[in-house]
């Protein structure tokens, strides 16, 4: 028997959006350069587009007025789905601020999902410890 892979919400939270907003796959797979059978792919979960596509994704939901909190539950859902667990690392990594904070993303995305774990272990001491 196959280990079957958990279910992705990346692929179902993005085709809710395009069929909410009446956006179409052509569009999408245009803005991305693309075909639109990698745009299917994306959506069935098959794979998940790279940093850069999902940067242009959440453009082209911006241009077409999807509100920009649609577009974070999407962003989270994108990084949960690649990292195994949530953590509102999407926000940060959009919104980055200065050298700092983005230095901060990079070298969190190079630790192993453990170091990830244990990172976050420890921020959420740090920050219950600053109350």
């Amino acid at each position: 028997m196959k280990d079957e892979q958990p279910a992705k919400k990346f692929p179902s939270m993005l085709k809710s959006v395009i069929n909410k907003y009446n956006l179409k796959n052509v569009s999408l797979a245009n803005e991305l350069g693309v075909t639109s059978q990698y745009i299917s792919k994306i959506l069935s979960g098959k794979c998940l587009p790279s940093r850069d596509q999902i940067e242009k994704i959440l453009s082209y939901l911006d241009h077409n007025n999807v509100p920009n909190s649609e577009q974070r539950a999407l962003a989270s859902s994108f990084v949960e789905d690649k990292t195994g667990f949530f953590y509102e690392i999407a926000d940060l990594e959009l919104t980055a601020k200065n050298q700092l904070e983005k230095k901060l993303l990079t070298d969190f995305r190079m630790l192993s999902i453990e170091g990830q774990k244990k990172t976050l272990a420890y921020i959420n001491q740090l920050l219950i410890e600053s109350l």
